[in-house]
C-alpha cells in the first residue's frame, strides 16, 4: 500500500511521482509528441505551394473531416438520445414507486384508528 504525504495544501501529493500514471503515460507520449513535431518540420507547407499542404498531397482532407465529424456528432446525439430516455425511464418509475409508497402509507393509515369502536370494523 502507498502511504501519501499531504504537505501543504495536498500539493505534493497532486505532484508527486510515486504511485502516479504520469511517467508511464509519458514513455507513450513522448516519443509520439518528438515524432510528431519531425514530421511537422520535414513534411511541413513551403512556400513555393499554392495549397498550403506542402508535400503532404491532403487535397481532400476536408472531405474525410466532413465525414469524420458527421460520424462523431451522430455517434454523440445517438447516445446523449438514450441517456435522456433512460433518466425518464427511471424519473417515471420513481415517480410510480413514490405513488405506490403513498397510497400504501395512506391505507395504513386511513384503517388504523385509535378508537375502540372501529377496531371490530
Amino acid at each position: 500500500m502507498i502511504v501519501y504525504s499531504w504537505g501543504l495544501f495536498g500539493l505534493t501529493h497532486v505532484f508527486s511521482w510515486k504511485g502516479s500514471i504520469l511517467p508511464r503515460a509519458a514513455c507513450f507520449a513522448l516519443p509520439n509528441a518528438v515524432l510528431a513535431v519531425l514530421l511537422h518540420i520535414y513534411l511541413g507547407p513551403r512556400s513555393d505551394d499554392a495549397s498550403g499542404f506542402g508535400e503532404l498531397g491532403l487535397g481532400g482532407i476536408d472531405k474525410l473531416w466532413t465525414g469524420y465529424t458527421f460520424v462523431l456528432g451522430f455517434l454523440i446525439v445517438f447516445r446523449n438520445n438514450q441517456a435522456y430516455s433512460r433518466f425518464w425511464d427511471g424519473a417515471n418509475d420513481m415517480a410510480e414507486l413514490r405513488g405506490t409508497w403513498y397510497n400504501a402509507i395512506s391505507n395504513l393509515i386511513s384503517f388504523c384508528s385509535p378508537r375502540v369502536e372501529h377496531r371490530e370494523e
